[in-house]
């Protein structure tokens, strides 16, 4: 692990998300908007109006989401000596179209892919054996679960506040779903990474995840506080650790 200092020059040297990832990041976040928003294309009849300022309001929430789950897993590589790339999976999202339109909606995927972490050499100079180390791999697939929790916790928070407003309601069911199915032990998804990091941290991860879904989709007052303070006392004693 780097310090604060090399972190923040790590970052200002290698923090980018190439035209690939880019392009790649743009077609997921229209894909799942779509997806997330088939059902809200007007209530009683179909409405283009209603519909299309849902789908920008389901996708903006997207975008959000996927920004701050790949900027975390490209801070963290960056900290260990990797550069942290997006790759889509195009079939994936051919699969979660097909899926929607077959179920009207009703079973929303997000299949987009997970990340390759590339080896930099003089960056990884005085680390523990100097090479690849699958278990920074897996962490670096596990900041996927640990970033889409955070927001989904802060959606949650703002949807007891609003209650009616669908931006922080799919934010929030976005946010779980896409660390589902990043937990999947597949070749494209982070889950199959973390699985080979160690069995232990995946079992770890699976369960907090579903006490996450737990705490955040009651929405109620206590159930927020106890999923604040829960993470909080995960962020402590991960801070303790690293």
């Amino acid at each position: 692990m780097s310090t604060f200092r090399e972190l923040q020059s790590r970052i200002k040297e290698y923090f980018t998300f190439s035209l690939r990832e880019i392009s790649g990041l743009a077609v997921a976040v229209i894909l799942t908007g779509f997806i997330f928003s088939f059902r809200n294309w007007g209530l009683e009849e179909f409405s283009f109006a209603t519909g299309f300022k849902n789908f920008i309001t389901t996708s903006l929430a997207v975008a959000l989401i996927f920004i701050l789950r790949f900027s975390c897993q490209k801070i963290y590589g960056l900290s260990c000596g990797y550069k942290v790339e997006f790759n889509p999976w195009w079939p994936g999202f051919l699969i979660a179209l097909i899926v929607a339109f077959i179920s009207k909606g009703f079973i929303p995927l997000i299949l987009i892919g997970g990340v390759s972490v590339i080896f930099i050499s003089r960056q990884r100079l005085g680390e523990f054996r100097y090479g690849f180390s699958y278990w920074e791999n897996g962490v670096i697939s596990l900041w996927a679960v640990y970033a889409q929790l955070i927001a989904g916790l802060l959606f949650a928070l703002c949807l007891y506040a609003f209650p009616q407003s669908l931006f922080f309601h799919k934010g929030m069911i976005i946010s779980l779903l896409g660390a589902f199915f990043c937990l999947l032990p597949l070749p494209p998804f982070d889950g199959l990474n973390i699985f080979f990091a160690s069995r232990n941290v995946y079992l770890l991860a699976f369960v907090l995840l579903l006490t996450a879904a737990v705490l955040l989709l009651t929405q109620t007052l206590a159930g927020l506080i106890l999923a604040v303070v829960i993470g909080a006392l995960i962020a402590i004693v991960y801070l303790l650790i690293s």
